[in-house]
């Protein structure tokens, strides 16, 4: 009797029922996220590099097709046009071949024809507010010279209104979204309130009412080179200031596969390099490599977090190695892009060739 019941519903093909293997559902694949750390305008070429060499190198791997974006400084850029649909291959060549494209990414797009001129001028009011203090109070110390000079210095050298404007032209040229509500992903961008000193999140809540292109001026203002960049009242800053990669948000928005694109990593010396090469490189150089000491610790800690709270969540890291590279120089820097561009796509391949199987086991379907 229990035979004929338990063939009844193997014939009737039950819901519950297990059937053919041959007539089972595929199994659902996991949600996917892209997380885009920053990295000045050579970090966001290095990017598109990464994502056309991903697209190319392995079968069935679609940027375009991510179930959420999250970019945070320069990363954001490239998230809002990835999440937008423009295929990496197709910005590859615009940005290669310097096309005649709304999305070829111009010096122009962050710094007008004035912009040195008003970064001179905030310089000059910088040494005019310290040398002010230094001579009325020539018996301090050079700290508490700069404390007293603060309120006479500018709120950064340059402004990033510029790359608002031509990321907001462009989309429309383009006829990409600038509405988070409307763009075909999901598309966050964490940027920093200056004032209350939080993490905010466009694209998420109140938030997904802010322009794209706001967010990501939001997101993409360095202290100190740019002002803050003003949303509502507002003042907002870089979106990796404290954090760096913003993964947990990815996870929060129930991706379970993630890949993460960090362009900017520190150098490390070698037993056999140069004796003191980073102080050669003066002041700049320190800050930059200090900066990226930084956001490395921040990015890769906060990535084993999130694995160790959820051992079920998969991440392939990518970045490039820390010696013999072209995105050690400023990463706001126009004259090396081409070469950062480049530079993702060939070492991408070659990390392809020698580990990247798991990331295909995870990304191959498409």
């Amino acid at each position: 009797m229990l035979r004929g019941i338990l063939d009844r519903l193997r014939e009737a093909r039950m819901p519950w029922s297990r059937g053919r293997a041959d007539d089972a559902p595929p199994p659902r694949r996991a949600i996917r996220g892209l997380v885009l750390v920053g990295g000045g305008v050579i970090g966001g070429m290095y990017e598109v590099g990464v994502l056309a060499a991903l697209e190319d190198g392995v079968p069935g791997f679609h940027a375009n097709r991510f179930d959420v974006y999250v970019g945070s400084s320069a990363g954001s850029v490239v998230a809002g046009l990835m999440a937008n649909g423009v295929p990496p291959r197709e910005l590859y060549g615009i940005l290669d071949e310097g096309r005649e494209d709304p999305l070829n990414f111009p010096r122009g797009a962050i710094f007008h024809r004035g912009a040195a001129a008003a970064a001179a001028w905030n310089f000059a009011q910088i040494v005019w507010s310290v040398s002010k203090n230094v001579v009325t109070t020539l018996r301090l110390d050079w700290p508490e010279i700069l404390a007293r000079s603060q309120d006479g210095m500018p709120a950064g050298f340059y402004n990033v209104a510029k790359l608002e404007q031509y990321l907001r032209m462009a989309f429309a040229a383009r006829g990409l979204s600038n509405d988070f509500r409307a763009c075909p992903r999901r598309l966050l961008v964490p940027a920093m309130d200056l004032d209350r000193a939080e993490r905010v999140v466009f694209g998420d809540g109140e938030l997904a009412a802010v322009p794209i292109s706001e967010a990501i001026a939001a997101s993409s203002s360095i202290p100190g080179f740019f002002e803050p960049f003003s949303i509502g009242g507002r003042d907002y800053v870089d979106g990796d200031v404290g954090h760096t990669g913003h993964a947990d948000l990815a996870i929060g928005a129930g991706a379970r596969a993630l890949v993460v694109i960090n362009p900017l990593v520190p150098l490390r010396a070698t037993d056999d390099g140069q004796p003191h090469a980073m102080r050669r490189l003066g002041l700049y150089g320190i800050l930059e490599q200090v900066g990226r000491i930084n956001s490395q610790n921040l990015l890769e800690g906060s990535l084993r977090e999130l694995k160790l709270r959820d051992p079920g969540i998969r991440y392939h890291l990518i970045q490039p190695v820390p010696a013999g590279t072209p995105l050690l120089g400023p990463s706001m820097g126009f004259d090396a892009s081409r070469a950062a561009l480049r530079f993702g796509y060939t070492s991408t391949r070659e990390w392809l060739e020698r580990a990247g199987e798991a990331l295909r086991e995870d990304f191959a379907a498409g």
